[in-house]
């Protein structure tokens, strides 16, 4: 008589793609040991890529709502700076073909970010980890873990709607508020972002999974990189 399968068989076959974007907000290490147990599926990463297309778009049209404001503010307290070329007004913040470059621009970035992002852990993996495992699989848990960034956007969507702010974040930038948004202290308090340092957790515990080592080592390459690549954005800027 053949065994019985096991519970843990029955539970990796039985979750569902909604099941795994939940999941990722509590318990995202049971989320990648399923990932990594099963044959590669396309809608694990396909579809939380398009949620964070979609939400980027909602965050893009707050975003540009409120700057537009802040435009139509400036110009009724300076009528001079209303005078201003029909060339020049196609390329402001809110005309039509600035939102649909945006939004086509929003779209691909999404897909673009997924791929750039599994690269990065895949090669962190085989040149830092020594250890080989499938891209494809990589996108998957890049992809699943964008759940939150996805989140993350709806949230700091909301934020800049009831701030009127468009630099607003859900981070430590949202007790400066009074600084400019360009000033080197606010960027670096932006780095300390909710949803960014929970998503780098999240990959940390996804590279864990497919690399099989511990989550200690695998947080060291993943928090050391987006740490420099901050640091160097805010030096640059």
């Amino acid at each position: 008589m053949p065994a019985a399968p096991s519970s843990s068989t029955t539970a990796l076959v039985s979750s569902s793609l909604v099941a795994k974007l939940f999941d990722m907000l509590a318990s995202p290490g049971e989320v990648f040991d399923e990932v990594v147990a099963a044959p590669p599926r396309i809608a694990n990463w396909l579809v939380p890529t398009l949620l964070i297309a979609l939400a980027s778009l909602f965050l893009l049209y707050a975003a540009s709502n409120e700057r537009v404001s802040v435009a139509a503010t400036s110009s009724a307290l300076d009528p001079q700076s209303t005078a201003i070329s029909p060339a020049t007004a196609q390329a402001e913040p809110g005309s039509v073909e600035w939102q649909r470059v945006s939004a086509v621009a929003t779209c691909l970035g999404a897909f673009a970010g997924t791929f750039w992002s599994a690269f990065l852990l895949w090669f962190i993996g085989r040149a830092f980890l020594r250890t080989r495992f499938s891209y494809l699989k990589t996108v998957e848990v890049v992809a699943l873990a964008g759940s939150i960034v996805a989140l993350g956007a709806i949230v700091t969507a909301l934020l800049i709607s009831i701030s009127g702010d468009p630099a607003t974040r859900p981070a430590l930038s949202f007790f400066a508020r009074h600084l400019p948004s360009d000033n080197p202290v606010r960027l670096l308090l932006d780095t300390f972002n909710l949803f960014h340092l929970w998503t780098i957790a999240v990959l940390a515990i996804g590279l864990s999974r497919l690399s099989g080592v511990s989550f200690k080592e695998s947080a060291f390459w993943v928090f050391g990189y987006w740490l420099v690549a901050r640091l160097a954005l805010i030096l640059l800027g």
